[in-house]
């Protein structure tokens, strides 16, 4: 293997273990989404974000608070609601316009940036290749 090609390799390792790393909420979808997604684990979502994003977990508790959030696959940025519904006792982000997009199965992934101060998503895995997705739109 000449040297080009291992620093390479490694160069692909390193970014898929800070990838891995980085995304400390992951989600795979279980139903189609309307843009809602709601976490299956409330430690994680407490530990992970609302520590940064309020001062007292139990203000989202009670309202829903307005958050920034990047996607980091398109470059873009919204502004959605952090709630917690009582009802089935998890937190919820609302309403991501890409999940719309995506199928049961895919997996997103989401972390909060200190130096932006805003919680980042990202598709981390897709059930089904981009490709099959869009024939199987095509009549």
């Amino acid at each position: 293997m000449d040297k080009s090609s291992s620093s390479s390799s490694t160069l692909k390792d390193s970014c898929q273990e800070n990838k891995t790393s980085l995304w400390k909420i992951r989600k795979i979808l279980t139903e189609k989404s309307e843009g809602l997604v709601d976490f299956d684990n409330n430690s994680d979502v407490e530990q992970y974000l609302l520590k940064h994003l309020c001062k007292s977990i139990n203000l989202v508790k009670r309202d829903p608070i307005k958050i920034k959030i990047d996607d980091y696959d398109m470059g873009y940025q919204h502004e959605v609601n952090l709630g917690y519904s009582r009802k089935s006792d998890k937190y919820y982000l609302g309403k991501i316009w890409r999940l719309k997009e995506l199928d049961v199965g895919d997996e997103v992934g989401f972390f909060y940036d200190p130096i932006a101060n805003n919680v980042c998503f990202s598709v981390l895995k897709q059930a089904k290749p981009i490709s099959s997705k869009i024939k199987q739109a095509r009549p």
